[in-house]
């Protein structure tokens, strides 16, 4: 049966920015190496069925490792068959109650109001003379200066930061209030480790790495200081925001991007 990979740092992909091209400790990632596994097949000469059926035991072969992973760790199983009806109507409506609570949360309003006028932002300068080559990451064939393409070259990593991290954000701010939802339950847990710290420091990364890139854009193209002001001032909001509903947020340390692995 297929063992786990020692050299993967466990957890490591649940505080990262998903974005591994950018990556650095990809080889580090039992996600990443399963995603690589699943395009190999895909890519392969296998007819349709074959490629199906090797997905299939791949599945398999990993669900029974991740199951026998868990008894290592004695992992509990979902006690909920255990609780009778009552129990399961009270821990549902708890859930719901608790769906509605982030929801209106001011971090959920202003993450997701971020995302849709950055993406509103971004289809406006689709068909721009100066915007919309860039950002299908093409430099102007007229362009051959060397220091303007490598200027060029830098707005283009801007926009592709922007696009990013544009929807990681509220994705982020949403599993930070979550997992604080919860926060009794990681009390018994240092500060280092509890994950409503982990995904509040992973969005005010995102949040950083926004801010820089609008920054970069701007000082390019100072025609849009009127558009893009606006969303660098939603962005400090949110970081603010983050900063005070979890303080403690810089102290949690990432396996694997935060200590020597």
């Amino acid at each position: 049966m297929k063992q786990l990979d020692p050299e993967h740092i466990p957890g490591i992909y649940n505080w990262c920015d998903r974005w591994c091209e950018r990556c650095k400790m990809t080889s580090k990632c039992f996600l990443y190496a399963q995603e690589q596994e699943d395009k190999a097949i895909m890519d392969s000469d296998l007819d349709q069925d074959e490629k199906m059926e090797k997905m299939r035991e791949k599945l398999m072969e990993t669900m029974e490792m991740l199951s026998e992973a868990a008894e290592e760790f004695e992992m509990e199983e979902d006690d909920m068959d255990e609780l009778d009806e009552e129990e399961q109507d009270e821990m549902m409506h708890d859930h719901e109650i608790n769906k509605i609570k982030i929801d209106i949360h001011p971090l959920s309003d202003l993450s997701e109001v971020y995302m849709n006028t950055c993406m509103d932002w971004v289809n406006s300068k689709t068909n721009d003379l100066s915007f919309g080559p860039l950002l299908l990451g093409k430099i102007p064939e007229e362009i051959s200066n060397e220091n303007e393409v490598a200027k060029l070259r830098k707005i283009i990593s801007h926009l592709e930061s922007i696009q990013w991290y544009q929807t990681m954000i509220p994705v982020k701010c949403r599993g930070a209030l979550n997992y604080f939802s919860d926060r009794s339950f990681w009390d018994d847990y240092p500060i280092e480790e509890r994950a409503y710290n982990g995904a509040s420091k992973v969005a005010l990364i995102c949040i950083q790495n926004s801010i820089d890139a609008w920054q970069g854009v701007l000082f390019w193209s100072k025609d849009e200081e009127e558009s893009i002001l606006p969303l660098l001032e939603k962005l400090i909001q949110i970081k603010e925001i983050l900063e005070e509903e979890f303080p403690d947020a810089y102290k949690f340390i990432r396996p694997g991007f935060d200590e020597n692995c």
